[in-house]
């Protein structure tokens, strides 16, 4: 590395860039202009600016800044003033330990700027190398922020478009955002913020995620369970940006090195949202997540969760019991606290105590009691449970069985007179029974106390004014459930886009179940700690509807898409297929359709060999494949084939 005393000129000399006369020239124009030597010599057309960069860079070893994708911190920013920041054509980019100052610099040689910087600043100078226009243009728009942001704000929102934000105080924890909100009122950083998160209630967001990139701050909404970009605004709003919302959430400025969580209540549009932030360190930045918990949406009646009348009628007899558990499982945002809560309602009376142990409460609701777990506080579930045992409840909400004295203190509360509701995390609802004694829960236990098993997931819907049908073999249709091909066609639907949707094709969500009865036959098998697949064809027997076929059959009546089933469910594992005579959704152990009568099977009707669908007669037997086109009537000597129930059906 060359010595950090050894002037700029001379080091262009060496390298050949620049003759004497050159620089003797340079330097009786720098001293005119009031420039510094490097940005002369561009200015005069001697050097161009990114060969004055590549040899510092080599000569001095220095690290090169894009000033256009890197982000300055606010904290950095204040420790210069614009007057200095200017006169050394020096940026304060980030404060590294407790003593170190990063500054970008377009001449990092120049000692008695670096001496003048470290006096102002109190710190340590560390320079790091940036282009000099990039340097001005980044002064301008730092250290007058405000008008910067009102440029962005002016390309991407009309005045129109403007809107408040106000926080809502929530006892000693938010008593302070009330007046950090009044000190910032009128910024353009408030406006742009208050927009983004408007923008994100108004288009039924779940998720907000501010995500800095290389070179932008990418903000993308997850709407209706899939991430959607959009906004990308500049690099340099994004330190102003997380800044503003670690105010609003309470959170530690300061602090960047280390994940946070926070909350924001907020009244947007008139609506009382309530926000729960997120904050994780990356190599370009600081990442933010707001999880956006809108408090119209807790009105959901069970009705309107899109369960089958069968199904509705179910869970409603589960929900009528005196005593005992009843389960929702499902994964991470497939809408299992909204069903829980739904339920709730459902039962809540003037008679009945109802109390709750949630992590984190995600609605409030009038007329029930709920308790917010605080792991830092040590009230834990299995804590917070049992002084809730004490309180005389009717019925207990808990949010998650997670552990195995959680789950021990809810059955012994279950079998005690109470009835309790919660949620695990397993794939269907046979994969909560076993994993109740995974945890540590004996049998006998389980059996004995567990009501039902509610297993959801939550897929989109079509918009209603843009929905169109179309046909499609039913043979493609055949492979995704892993079911024999057939012949025919069948009719779906999909979404044409529209303004109503925003040319996406769908609007809004709905569920799709399968709920698992325990009965006596369900019973012995837990007692023998059966596996999930005995416990499965058990509940199927019993009626249970698979999570699959109520995907499928929902997307024949054209309420969702196939593509939108298989995105949550593996229907290949479901046991289902689409008769193509009739379009029923059916079992794929089935023969004959029940419906209408049809030749499904994989099987020859004499031989019971299996069989190809594009095979016209039988390899083994010669018989003919009446699989093959799948397009015939029954017959009265195929129905006597049919099983007992398909007949009758018939």
């Amino acid at each position: 590395m060359a010595s950090a005393h050894k002037r700029l000129g001379d080091l262009l000399i060496e390298s050949e860039l620049l003759t004497r006369e050159q620089l003797e020239a340079a330097i009786v124009e720098q001293r005119g202009s009031g420039r510094m030597l490097g940005q002369t010599l561009v200015q005069m057309g001697f050097i161009a600016e990114q060969e004055l960069l590549a040899l510092l860079q080599k000569q001095l070893g220095l690290r090169l800044v894009d000033l256009d994708a890197t982000a300055a911190d606010e904290a950095a920013i204040a420790k210069i003033k614009e007057e200095l920041a200017r006169k050394h054509l020096a940026l304060p980019l980030e404060i590294q330990g407790r003593k170190t100052l990063v500054v970008a610099m377009a001449d990092p040689l120049n000692v008695a700027a670096i001496e003048d910087l470290r006096f102002h600043a109190g710190m340590f100078i560390q320079p790091v190398l940036a282009s000099p226009s990039q340097i001005e243009e980044a002064i301008s728009r730092y250290y007058h922020i405000d008008t910067s942001v009102n440029e962005v704000i002016q390309s991407i929102i009309s005045n129109e478009d403007e809107v408040q934000v106000s926080a809502v105080e929530e006892g000693e924890d938010r008593q302070a955002i009330d007046e950090l909100m009044r000190e910032a009122e009128g910024r353009p950083i408030v406006r742009l913020t208050n927009w983004l998160l408007h923008r994100a209630v108004e288009e039924r967001a779940s998720d907000i995620h501010i995500e800095p990139q290389h070179g932008d701050l990418v903000v993308r909404f997850r709407i209706d369970g899939l991430l959607r970009e959009e906004q990308r605004l500049p690099k340099w709003t994004q330190g102003a940006i997380v800044s503003r919302i670690k105010v609003l959430a309470n959170l530690d400025i300061a602090e960047k090195r280390q994940p946070q969580d926070g909350r924001l209540v907020a009244e947007i549009g008139g609506r009382r949202v309530d926000m729960r932030v997120s904050t994780l360190p990356l190599t370009n930045g600081e990442k933010v997540v707001m999880r956006v918990v809108d408090g119209t949406r807790a009105n959901v009646a069970i009705e309107a969760l899109g369960m089958g009348e069968r199904d509705l009628e179910r869970l409603k007899g589960f929900l009528a019991r005196p005593q005992g558990i009843i389960l929702v499982t499902g994964p991470t945002g497939s809408g299992k606290s909204t069903l829980l809560y739904a339920a709730l309602r459902h039962i809540m009376d003037v008679t009945r105590n109802i109390t709750t142990v949630e992590d984190p409460v995600e609605y409030q609701i009038a007329g029930i009691n709920q308790v917010q777990v605080d792991e830092k506080a040590k009230k834990t579930f299995a804590g917070a449970l049992r002084a809730i045992l004490r309180q005389d409840p009717d019925v207990i909400m808990i949010g998650e069985i997670r552990d195995k004295e959680t789950a021990q203190i809810a059955f012994r509360a279950s079998v005690t007179g109470h009835l309790v509701l919660s949620t695990v995390h397993t794939n269907d609802a046979a994969g909560a029974v076993t994993r109740l004694i995974d945890l540590g829960l004996e049998p006998f236990m389980v059996a004995t106390s567990l009501i039902g098993v509610v297993s959801m997931r939550l897929v989109r819907t079509l918009c209603p004014k843009c929905s169109q049908p179309y046909e499609v073999e039913s043979a493609s249709l055949s492979k995704l459930t892993g079911s024999r091909g057939a012949g025919g066609k069948l009719t779906l639907h999909r979404g044409a886009g529209c303004s109503n949707c925003h040319e996406i094709g769908f609007t809004g969500r709905t569920g799709i179940f399968e709920v698992l009865g325990v009965d006596d036959a369900m019973r012995g098998l837990i007692n023998r700690n059966a596996p999930d697949t005995e416990v499965r064809r058990s509940a199927i027997e019993g009626g249970m509807c698979p999570i699959g076929e109520d995907g499928l059959n929902k997307a024949l009546a054209g309420v969702t898409t196939i593509e939108e089933v298989t995105r949550v469910v593996y229907l290949a594992e479901q046991g289902v297929q689409v008769c193509p005579g009739c379009s029923e959704v059916i079992s794929r152990d089935f023969e004959y359709c029940p419906g209408c009568g049809g030749f499904v099977g994989e099987h020859c009707e004499r031989c019971h060999k299996r069989v190809e669908s594009e095979w016209r007669f039988c390899p083994a037997c010669g018989n003919e494949n009446r699989g093959h086109g799948r397009d015939r009537a029954p017959t009265p000597s195929r129905l006597l084939r049919m099983p007992k129930g398909a007949r009758k059906a018939s």
